[in-house]
């Protein structure tokens, strides 16, 4: 649906009030969006960002956008006054004369995410988080974060996911980092694979059209493998195929390669391959898109923003340095809601039975579980036992992928022992071992992941 050239102000929805106490400047009120707000979102977030909107981007974005699924902050006296201003913008997508006194925004999109061991658990993909700089550091930002999450918790959503535009930001709100994205680039020259690396081949160009019924499928058998990775809908896929000219950035359209159990997608921008997209659902897959992307003409450097950190590729390689890592950054954060649920719904390495505390200021997650579990299963319920293993809800969002070691956590302070615990487990119950460094290991294993997670889409 095409946004309307003039987009007038948004019927009036019922004030959210403000949750578990995090109080809001006189005028400002959540309330929960509507289609019509749809152009006026697009405003307010694209101006936190730093760019523009064109008309086609807010017609192509409502397929994906669910309304209800968004919180703004409004200030009335905002509203009120700008109504006066006028916008000297053609584009209706960039009008800022009246966005309805839009202060912030926070939603999401309703995703699954694969847990370590295979199982997809549903997730609330929070995105469009953003303030008005004129309005920072009123508790707007608090008060959004805390109307979805309790929103989540009350339908059952367990887990809450996110890309942070800035670091620093979501600890407060309980998030931790759950995966982590290497960038890279492929000196072309240097990259010869070994002699005895086979070259499987199956590897053909596609259109976007067979790309668009391929793909689809290819995503969803790599998410069942994949730990960390998030879902897409058609819908999802048919936006990312778009592809538009404005949101190239100076480089070609993509080129599409499939294979039977792969896709990936590129753009060339001068002699750089820049690869936007690689799936892959078996080892021969993976291995045949390589074959082809390094072997690309009139390409010196092929870059990559996520590869995964345990990705084979550098081993497949004469010349390891051949690829160099050029970036490490975060990438999904993770906000346990429910911990019984995500705890129960991933599977680990070694059989456990531990006692875990989870320390949650706002209560959502705050509590003590009993998880028992192993390669086939788990269970996770509540208990007054003695914990094994204290640890804070970002913590637990990065035990729950297995993104950072819980032995890591240890040493930040992020997760402790207690002096004295056992959790009966592994070795140290069969032999009878009291608490201590065993305990430590035997729960590290028990988190430690046959992958290392990785997403695979940012939203």
């Amino acid at each position: 649906m095409t946004p309307s050239p003039t987009p007038g102000p948004s019927p009036t929805p019922t004030p959210t009030p403000s949750p578990r106490g995090a109080a809001l400047p006189p005028h400002v009120t959540l309330t929960r969006a509507t289609a019509e707000d749809v152009p006026a979102m697009a405003v307010a977030d694209g101006r936190a960002f730093g760019f523009h909107y064109e008309d086609q981007d807010v017609a192509d974005l409502r397929p994906i956008v669910e309304p209800e699924r968004f919180v703004l902050a409004r200030d009335s006296s905002a509203r009120d006054s700008s109504a006066h201003n006028s916008s000297t913008h053609d584009s209706p997508a960039h009008d800022s004369s009246d966005q309805g006194g839009i202060v912030g925004i926070a939603g999401s999109f309703d995703f699954t995410v694969t847990l370590p061991g295979g199982t997809p658990l549903p997730a609330a993909g929070v995105t469009w988080v953003s303030v008005a700089a004129t309005h920072r550091r009123r508790g707007i930002l608090r008060a959004m974060l805390n109307d979805l999450h309790h929103g989540y918790a009350a339908a059952g959503t367990p887990l809450a996911v996110l890309n942070a535009s800035e670091g620093g930001i979501y600890g407060r709100f309980g998030y931790g980092v759950a995966t982590t994205e290497r960038a890279v680039e492929i000196d072309r020259r240097r990259a010869v694979f070994r002699p005895d690396v086979p070259d499987p081949g199956g590897v053909r160009y596609a259109g976007v059209e067979e790309a668009g019924r391929c793909a689809p499928d290819i995503h969803r058998r790599w998410c069942a493998v994949q730990p960390g990775a998030v879902s897409r809908s058609d819908d999802w896929w048919s936006y990312t195929l778009l592809d538009r000219p404005h949101q190239r950035r100076g480089a070609s359209a993509r080129f599409h390669l499939l294979h039977d159990d792969g896709y990936a997608a590129y753009r060339t921008d001068r002699s750089t391959c820049r690869v936007v997209e690689f799936f892959a659902a078996t080892e021969q897959a993976h291995l045949a898109l390589w074959r082809v992307l390094i072997a690309l003409d009139l390409v010196t450097t092929v870059a990559l923003d996520d590869l995964p950190t345990d990705d084979p590729l550098p081993w497949l390689l004469t010349d390891p340095r051949a690829v160099s890592t050029t970036g490490m950054s975060d990438a999904l954060w993770a906000r346990v809601l429910d911990p019984a649920a995500v705890l129960a719904a991933r599977r680990y390495a070694v059989e456990t039975d531990a006692v875990l505390q989870v320390h949650d200021p706002d209560g959502l997650a705050d509590g003590r579980f009993r998880l028992r579990g192993g390669p086939d299963g788990a269970e996770c319920t509540r208990t007054d036992d003695t914990p094994d293993l204290h640890l804070d809800v970002p913590a637990l969002g990065a035990l729950a992928f297995s993104g950072t070691r819980l032995r890591t956590l240890v040493r930040a302070g992020r997760a402790e022992l207690p002096t004295g615990a056992g959790a009966a487990t592994g070795a140290g119950a069969a032999t009878g071992a009291g608490a201590g460094p065993t305990d430590e290991s035997v729960l590290d294993a028990a988190f430690h992941p046959e992958r290392e997670p990785t997403a695979g889409t940012r939203f």
